[in-house]
């Protein structure tokens, strides 16, 4: 049982991840694969705001919002201008991995290459029958899941979620019918950069940051979108949960060394039975036009 928790609170870590890259994905077919980058930069700005002697909270929001405004950058320096060129999808692609790159080589550049955490003292532990949680993995879930629940209760229930889903399903109807399309990419790399600062923040508080650490972490969320499915908000969600209890079973049975030939192994033989994912749909003929 141990073993299941665990690797569901990895599987939490990937699945908000996940959404981030999905949120904007979705709705612009836009590979953010420089939300690894924001992913690594947001622990060291908490960092930096703390040496700085800011209160914890106020680090935690600093950073929080640098990873919005870094995301939404993203959109309005590169991606748009992109898209307003009529640029295709890979160019976007090669476009995000350079800004990931750069955005590294800064952090190096600032903060070196070592090790750091953000939890300064030895983590207290909490036991649940023969259940044992580390502080840090209860902040992770408590965390994980107010943004996940947030996003569905947004998505479901207001009139904003609303016209983003319509967005998703069917971008051309979505800009004929007159809605604001800019409007809308920049409220979807908005929501990535929360997303992304939540999940950096609660693992870099469990277990540290390096500048290096984003690549490996946004080529899980990826797969897990793969996983989950390519068209849908929820599946991501699902592939990152499976992809954590999996990668958590594969290191206890076998060794960290299979973490990751595991897990291509498993998109491999999916992709082989569910090429669009487990909660992946053919599209609308509208859509697919």
């Amino acid at each position: 049982m141990q073993i299941i928790i665990n690797g569901f609170i990895s599987g939490l870590t990937i699945s908000t991840l996940a959404l981030a890259f999905a949120v904007v994905y979705v709705p612009t077919r836009v590979f953010h694969i420089a939300i690894g980058g924001i992913y690594a930069a947001i622990p060291f700005i908490a960092m930096a705001c703390l040496s700085h002697g800011l209160h914890f909270s106020l680090s935690i929001v600093v950073a929080v919002i640098a990873g919005v405004l870094l995301s939404i950058l993203c959109e309005g320096l590169n991606h748009y201008p992109l898209e307003k060129r009529g640029a295709p999808v890979a160019v976007h692609l090669v476009s995000s991995l350079g800004v990931y790159i750069v955005i590294v080589q800064v952090i190096a550049l600032v903060w070196g290459d070592d090790v750091r955490a953000l939890r300064t003292r030895i983590d207290g532990v909490v036991e649940v029958g023969n259940i044992i949680l580390t502080h840090a993995q209860v902040i992770t879930v408590i965390v994980s899941l107010v943004l996940l629940v947030s996003f569905y209760l947004w998505l479901q229930y207001t009139r904003l979620g609303l016209h983003f889903r319509a967005l998703a399903n069917n971008p051309r109807e979505f800009v004929l019918r007159g809605y604001n399309v800019r409007r809308f990419r920049l409220l979807a790399f908005g929501m990535s950069g929360v997303l992304c600062a939540g999940s950096a923040l609660v693992v870099s508080y469990d277990i540290g940051f390096d500048p290096h650490v984003g690549f490996a972490v946004v080529l899980q969320a990826i797969i897990a979108v793969i996983i989950g499915g390519r068209d849908s908000f929820f599946g991501p969600i699902l592939g990152g949960a499976l992809l954590g209890l999996i990668r958590s079973n594969v290191v206890w049975f076998l060794s960290a060394r299979w973490e990751t030939a595991i897990t291509f192994l498993v998109l491999i033989v999916l992709l082989h039975v569910r090429p669009r994912g487990l909660l992946g749909r053919q599209a609308g003929l509208e859509a697919a036009q």
